[in-house]
């Protein structure tokens, strides 16, 4: 294997491992599975990783990488001046170490748990309540997270990785509908960020 491979699902999250690597110029195959039981290619996730998740990163040496947030730090690594995270002795540092690990531990768990409540609960209506008290949840971390948006970016006058996260999250639920109602400056980072050739590429690949 010559370059890295990446098994997805179109408008997982992958896709911000994808765009990490498209902003970085760095070469990257791509191989689509469906993670769901059932399906015919689950058993080809669950060999490279036994949680059955995407992004799941295959290194050209035969390293696994998980965890869109350790993909990020490992594109920035290989290509710096592609600028997905602030340097180290930077004043945006802090507040993307912040925010970036407030995405993918407070926000995404209610994926975790709601995309599939029957996982964790045993009857319907416990399910159903588990659905709608994580989009609940994901709402109001939103909300916290617009105010605390800067412009044009979420950290201000700095790109980085955080702005592929809001461009690829705001496209899940609640939906961009509600999005533009409720978090215009999120909504504004996530439209400016897809703009972006590289970026505007795997979201077409993506959600297109």
């Amino acid at each position: 294997m010559d370059k890295p491979l990446l098994l997805a699902c179109k408008g997982c999250g992958n896709a911000i491992a994808e765009a990490a690597f498209a902003l970085a110029g760095l070469p990257l195959a791509i191989e689509y599975v469906d993670y769901s039981a059932g399906s015919p290619t689950r058993a080809r996730l669950l060999s490279v990783n036994p949680l059955g998740q995407v992004p799941a990163l295959l290194l050209p040496d035969g390293t696994l990488m998980t965890e869109s947030l350790a993909i990020v730090h490992h594109v920035n690594d290989l290509a710096p001046q592609a600028g997905l995270v602030p340097p180290a002795g930077s004043p945006q540092r802090a507040a993307f170490l912040r925010w970036s690990t407030f995405l993918v531990a407070a926000v995404y768990p209610t994926f975790t748990y709601g995309d599939e409540p029957a996982k964790w609960v045993d009857d319907a209506k416990g399910a159903k309540l588990l659905r709608e008290s994580t989009d609940r949840q994901r709402e109001k971390l939103w909300l916290q997270l617009e105010g605390e948006a800067g412009e044009p970016w979420f950290l201000g006058d700095t790109r980085s990785a955080l702005d592929i996260y809001v461009a690829v999250m705001t496209r899940w639920r609640p939906g961009v509908l509600w999005f533009a109602k409720r978090t215009p400056k999120l909504m504004a980072i996530a439209q400016r960020t897809a703009a972006i050739p590289e970026v505007a590429a795997v979201m077409k690949r993506n959600f297109d």
